[in-house]
């Protein structure tokens, strides 16, 4: 699941909405990388995930991502991961915590 531009938040809930229909389609897994974007931008919103053009992900967004995909595919928690690609270990563990708690709530666990 993409996330929303960095100017146009609005379209989490289309996103979250097109990709879950299209996995259940077609029996496949959907990764909540979208609404981890949107969770952290509420919690934490002086985090920039995005490179200029609002689009593309920073460092700190593809690190989000990252995480979010490991927990789909794994149904582990990254949080305690000791990789934190160049960031900041405060940073790095909140958003594996963020990661985590996206995808707990978005399979219902």
């Amino acid at each position: 699941m993409s996330w929303a531009y960095a100017d146009k938040p609005e379209m989490t809930a289309q996103l979250a909405e097109a990709y879950t229909v299209a996995g259940n389609a077609n029996d496949a897994l959907v990764v909540p990388a979208g609404l981890g974007f949107a969770k952290t931008r509420q919690k934490q919103p002086e985090l920039n995930l995005y490179q200029p053009d609002k689009r593309h992900p920073t460092l700190p967004g593809t690190y989000l991502a990252a995480c979010t995909i490991f927990a789909a595919l794994t149904g582990r928690s990254p949080i305690g991961n000791p990789y934190h690609a160049g960031l900041d270990e405060p940073t790095a563990k909140f958003l594996q915590e963020v990661a985590w708690e996206t995808v707990q709530e978005y399979f219902g666990r």
